[in-house]
């Protein structure tokens, strides 16, 4: 086998795997929900099942994959808006707390 043509079967080959590589990522992202919003923070869901409601109130809504999540109204860590409650499933973890930075003084 000549050089020209181990060369045509390596680049055919890398193609043959980026290409299932793309399609693996556009796969996944097509599954995600659309979010007409910025894209972070709680679901429209969360925030309507408070609608009323006060801050430690019980609430529930369905999910993404149409299950019910039950929990409680809080407000949501990174909320520019005060007013806003959105309903945190009781399984969600905590905020990431960044710990207290040690700049030496000891």
């Amino acid at each position: 086998m000549n050089t020209k043509t181990r060369w045509v079967k390596v680049i055919g080959i890398a193609g043959i795997l980026l290409n299932c590589l793309a399609t693996t990522v556009y796969a996944a992202d097509q599954q995600r929900p659309p979010r007409e919003d910025h894209g972070f923070g709680p679901p429209p869901e969360a925030i309507n099942a408070c609608s009323g409601l006060a801050e430690g109130d019980v609430c529930s809504f369905t999910g993404r994959n149409s299950e019910t999540l039950a929990g409680q109204c809080a407000t949501p860590p990174r909320n520019t808006d005060t007013a806003t409650l959105a309903c945190r499933p009781d399984n969600m973890p905590e905020p990431h707390q960044r710990p207290p930075r040690d700049n030496g003084d000891a």
